[in-house]
C-alpha cells in the first residue's frame, strides 16, 4: 500500500520543524539554570543585607553579588532570546512548506539571531562563573589572612 503523496509531504513538514525544536529545548536548559543561579545570588544578597553590618567587608560583598547579577541577568535575556529566535525559525520553516509565503532570507536571521544570542548568553554565564570563582579564591584568601574590618 502506498503512502499518499501529502501524507509524505507532512511528514517532511514536520521532520524540518522539529529539528530547531532541539535547540530550543537545549536553549531552556541553559535559561533554567541561569534563573536557578541568579536566584541563589538573590537569597545571598538578601542574607547579606539582612546583617546590615556596613563597612568595606560589606560593600565588597555587595559590589560582588551586583557583578553577579548583571552577568546573569543578561544571560537569561539572551538566552530568553536565542529561545524567541528560534521559535521564529520554527514558525519560518512552518509556514513555507505550508506556503504560506514568508521570505527565506528570515530564516536565516532567525537561526543566525538564536546561534548569536544563545553564544553571548554563554560568555555571560562564563563571565558569571569567573567573578563567583575568583571571589571563592579572595574568600580562601582572607580566611588564611584574616584582616581587619572597618
Amino acid at each position: 500500500m502506498d503512502t499518499p503523496p501529502i501524507v509524505n509531504d507532512l511528514a517532511s513538514v514536520i521532520q524540518t520543524s522539529l529539528a530547531p525544536v532541539f535547540l530550543l529545548a537545549g536553549t531552556a536548559g541553559f535559561v533554567s539554570i541561569y534563573t536557578t543561579r541568579l536566584g541563589r545570588v538573590s537569597d545571598r544578597l538578601n542574607e547579606v543585607a539582612e546583617r546590615g553590618k556596613q563597612g568595606k567587608l560589606f560593600r565588597m560583598q555587595l559590589a560582588y553579588l551586583r557583578r553577579r547579577a548583571l552577568a546573569l541577568e543578561v544571560a537569561v535575556v539572551l538566552g530568553v532570546m536565542a529561545g524567541i529566535c528560534t521559535g521564529g525559525a520554527i514558525l519560518n520553516l512552518l509556514a513555507g512548506a505550508l506556503a504560506i509565503g514568508l521570505r527565506q532570507e528570515n530564516l536565516f536571521w532567525f537561526f543566525g539571531g538564536a546561534i548569536v544570542s544563545l553564544i553571548g548568553s554563554l560568555v555571560a554565564f562564563l563571565s558569571e562563573l569567573l567573578i563567583a570563582g575568583r571571589n571563592l579564591l579572595r574568600q580562601i584568601r582572607m580566611d588564611q589572612f584574616p584582616m581587619e574590618q572597618d
